[in-house]
């Protein structure tokens, strides 16, 4: 979901910083409540499958077929830990199963009770929140667009009727922003084979990993346009709109964030679905993998 390139557009374009600020929303979250981990600092970064704040005149079509459950998901989660020694940066399958409450769930359907839910499932598998910033789904289209569109690598031809996706050469490819966000938010693609669309390969770390590679690629569109500020003031503008965070997160931190730089995402480790289903449970290699980049919940 490129969350931090949207960040680091709020940090470091400088014409309209106060007017930009006071465009960025605040969530109802106390971050403050929850133990913190104080060899670092953690981002929780996440894309939300929403369509209350879609522009007039737009095309649900663009944002995939809506789904029978209202209300916002977590659809992309995005995990920073930024340390003396460097960044790691995870992407967590929105499908993995976390404790809700005094149940268990998927994480994406967390965000249904609101921030302080999500942010109390990721501390239950050992993730702390020290900052949290949510992209909406509209809000993401809109900054690629601002951004003149962005280059993407297509392996091969791919649809996702679905998401809204329809990419019909293969290689290096301009995308616009309802494009991007269909290749994040797909989860049934379809290759092109001898003419025809087939179902590709099943892979349960598909959305997750193409949001990383959308964030890589919208980074690089980003900082190409660094000598242009008009272009730059647009997509802040864009940015200021489509992006909340928790109420002690302020410009100069997300500064820090873009500062420090991110690395390559890779996705956390979790189990395969069974019997059909969406739900992925953790592992010894989920918990191995979080203790490993140095999180930790117990304060």
């Amino acid at each position: 979901m490129a969350l931090v390139a949207l960040l680091v557009l709020l940090g470091i374009v400088a014409v309209d910083a106060a007017v930009v600020a006071a465009r960025v929303d605040r969530l109802d979250v106390d971050l403050a409540a929850g133990p913190g981990d104080a060899d670092g600092r953690t981002w929780v970064l996440i894309g939300l499958d929403s369509r209350e704040r879609l522009p007039d005149g737009a095309d649900v079509r663009d944002f995939g077929t809506p789904e029978a459950v209202p209300g916002s998901r977590a659809d992309v989660v995005l995990v920073v830990h930024q340390t003396d020694a460097g960044t790691t940066a995870f992407s967590i399958p929105r499908d993995l199963v976390v404790i809700h409450g005094r149940s268990a769930d998927r994480l994406a359907l967390t965000w249904l009770d609101g921030p302080q839910a999500t942010v109390a499932a990721l501390c239950g598998i050992g993730i702390p929140t020290d900052h949290l910033v949510t992209v909406d789904l509209a809000g993401f289209a809109a900054v690629v667009d601002a951004a003149g569109g962005m280059q993407v690598d297509v392996p091969q031809p791919v649809r996702d009727p679905a998401a809204g996706l329809l990419l019909e050469t293969a290689g290096r490819t301009h995308v616009d922003g309802a494009t991007a966000l269909a290749l994040v938010r797909s989860r049934h693609p379809e290759h092109l084979v001898d003419g025809a669309w087939v179902p590709a390969p099943v892979d349960p770390d598909g959305r997750a990993s193409a949001a990383g590679a959308v964030l890589a690629a919208l980074a690089d569109r980003v900082r190409a346009s660094g000598g242009q500020p008009w272009r730059l003031q647009a997509i802040a503008w864009s940015a200021s709109d489509a992006v909340a965070t928790d109420p002690g997160t302020a410009l100069t931190d997300l500064l820090d964030l873009a500062l420090g730089g991110l690395g390559e995402a890779r996705v956390l480790p979790v189990g395969d679905p069974a019997g059909g289903g969406l739900a992925r449970p953790p592992t010894a290699e989920t918990t191995a993998a979080i203790a490993g980049a140095g999180l930790s919940c117990d304060g």
